[in-house]
Formats: C-alpha cells, sequence, structure tokens
C-alpha cells in the first residue's frame, strides 16, 4: 500500500467535489456514492451514505446539506444505477448491471457497477456538477469491443424504459401485474376514469380545487401557486380532468382525476405526483390532444411535468440546459415518440 499526502484543496479536487462555479459537485458527491458501491457490492444505504458524508467532510466542504447525499441516491436509482431493496427491516442498495446506452453517434452514457474502460475517452457536457450521468465516447468497434471486455453490454433508450412505471400505478389498482402490450398510456387514462364512475367520491360545493384544462403547449404554471396562473383553473368546466385539491394545509394539495357537471364534481384520488404525471399524459394520448414536447436546435423542451421514469430517459440522452429542457444530440433516440405511440 502506497500512503499519499495531499491538502484537502487537492483532494477536494482529485474527488470533483467543486463545480466550476465553487457549489458542492452533484456529480462529484454520485461519484463519492458509486465508489464504495463499485466495491463493497450490496450495500447498506446508511453505510453507503455515512461513507460519503465522512469524504465530504474530509475535504472541509462546510456549505452543504446532508439531504444532498439522498437527493443524488434517489437520482441514481432512477438512472438504473443502482436499486434500493428491503433487507429484512433494514434498507440495501444493490448495484445494477453494467450497460451502456448511445445517446448520439459517437456519445454514450455508462450505467451500472462499472468503471469507464482504460481507452475509452470519458466525455463533460456540463461544467455546473448537476449532470450526474457518467459519458463516454463510442467511436468505433475498438471502443465497443473494449466496453465488451468489461462486461459492459449495449443497451437501448427503449429498453432502458421497460417496463413503463405507469404499469405498476395500473396493477396497484387491477390487483395483478399488467403487461405494456396489454395496456399503453392511452388505455391507463382510461382505466383511471373507469376507476372514477365506479370508486369516485362527489367533492362538496366548497372544496378547494384546481384542473389542468388549458391547451397543451403554452406555460403550464404550478399548481400550488397562490392564485391559478398557466393551464390551472379553479373554474372546472364539464368533463374529466387532472386536477389537485386542497388538503389539510396551504401548502399540501392532493393529486387525483377530477369529473365535472355542472356543479357535481367526482374525485379519484391518484397514488402520488408521479400517477398524476402519467394521468396527465395518457390523458393527451387518449383525447387526441396530446402533450407538446418541442425538439429543435439540439435540445428538447417539455411542456409538462414528466414522470419521474421520463425524466431520468431524459437526463440519461443529455444534460439539462434548463427547466424541463435538455441538450440531446439529433442523432439520439426519442422515448416519447415509442411511448405516445405504443399499442
Amino acid at each position: 500500500m502506497i500512503l499519499e499526502s495531499m491538502s484537502r484543496e487537492e483532494l477536494r479536487s482529485k474527488l470533483g467535489l467543486i463545480s466550476d462555479d465553487g457549489s458542492l459537485s452533484e456529480r462529484g458527491l454520485a461519484d463519492l456514492i458509486r465508489s464504495p458501491l463499485f466495491r463493497w457490492g450490496l450495500s447498506r444505504r446508511s453505510s453507503l451514505l455515512r461513507y460519503a458524508r465522512d469524504q465530504v467532510k474530509a475535504v472541509g466542504v462546510v456549505d452543504w446539506k446532508l439531504q444532498s447525499l439522498a437527493r443524488v441516491l434517489k437520482r441514481l436509482v432512477g438512472l438504473g444505477e443502482c436499486a434500493e431493496v428491503l433487507i429484512g427491516y433494514d434498507r440495501y442498495i444493490a448495484p445494477a448491471r453494467a450497460t451502456w446506452i448511445r445517446t448520439g453517434r459517437e456519445s454514450a452514457a455508462l450505467l451500472g457497477a462499472a468503471r469507464r474502460p482504460e481507452g475509452v475517452p470519458e466525455q463533460i457536457l456540463d461544467s455546473s456538477g448537476r449532470d450526474i450521468v457518467r459519458r463516454i465516447l463510442v467511436r468505433n468497434d475498438q471502443d465497443r469491443a473494449a466496453l465488451r471486455a468489461a462486461g459492459i453490454q449495449e443497451n437501448s433508450i427503449d429498453e432502458w424504459l421497460q417496463p413503463y412505471k405507469y404499469l405498476t400505478h395500473a396493477a396497484r389498482r387491477k390487483g395483478h401485474p399488467v403487461r405494456s402490450d396489454k395496456l399503453s398510456v392511452a388505455e391507463f387514462w382510461e382505466l383511471l376514469v373507469s376507476e372514477l364512475g365506479d370508486r369516485g367520491l362527489p367533492l362538496s360545493v366548497d372544496a378547494d380545487v384546481r384542473a389542468v384544462v388549458g391547451e397543451p403547449g403554452g406555460y403550464f404554471g404550478p399548481w400550488n401557486a397562490t392564485s391559478c396562473e398557466g393551464r390551472w383553473s379553479d373554474a372546472t368546466p364539464d368533463g374529466v380532468w387532472c386536477a389537485y385539491r386542497r388538503g389539510y394545509g396551504e401548502q399540501h394539495w392532493h393529486p387525483m382525476v377530477l369529473a365535472a357537471h355542472g356543479e357535481q364534481r367526482r374525485a379519484l384520488d391518484l397514488y402520488d405526483h408521479d400517477e398524476w404525471r402519467w394521468a396527465l399524459l395518457g390523458r393527451g394520448c387518449s383525447n387526441g390532444a396530446g402533450e407538446q414536447i418541442e425538439r429543435r436546435d439540439g435540445h428538447t423542451r417539455l411542456s409538462f411535468p414528466g414522470p419521474e421514469q421520463l425524466i431520468a430517459a431524459m437526463d440519461i440522452l443529455g444534460p439539462r440546459s434548463d427547466a424541463w429542457t435538455w441538450a440531446v444530440s439529433e442523432a439520439a433516440a426519442d422515448p416519447w415518440r415509442v411511448l405516445m405511440k405504443s399499442r
């Protein structure tokens, strides 16, 4: 073993914990989580986070919050780099199979428990430290052979997306597993509408409700703003809508599907915000007025809040350049096209 002495600044630079603007780098935090996970394999979640926390403290970074590590770990799980599993009463993190996904003519994302093979160049597209995806260049057969020799298999973004997460929500409602070739995202919306008719509950006239009634493509707006903005309205026309209702406090809003007919309103509570986002996407696919996605000048921009799985897919394809916007190669696959045309 060779011991090396270095200053805190040198160690901080080696670990990549500080981004170009001087803030704590999420990419550096992600690498702090990956490093022991690659060595240890299946690991207690608490041990993994403790190791990363101790490394941050060792380099003298004081202006940061412990929640930053948990948030980065959640993003790694969403990317499919690892999975969270429950063993007994303890939460563990399991490294995922090593894969690479093409994101352009020569660019790719490296996922899972594998280090970048020697000779395969690294690609950094974002200097802010917010892009935690490991990016590489796959230029020729030699690079592909090096990846295969390291046990890293090629995957496509369409394969990565399977199974779509709306199927988890559908299975919860149906009481049994559901296949994507048996239920499209449009049919998922129809399932929710059917559930609304069977199990929905009436809303009182004084319930504080906001629904997305504006046309797709414009400014979306937050559901919990002081007053309705963008596509949101508290005056609900007749129809079936994706909506929120105010809960037990000023900041608590519950996701739901809402049926309005005159002064009568009926609601189906949704499991979480992610099921609501799938419902919004499914509603557009079902009624022919789909949510708008713009691909232009090397960027992909959403005009609506995407489900977590699809946001992670966009993070794989390219770094975020703005809110709901990613710098994505024109040669990259389009996961939205496959999803919206399924079945």
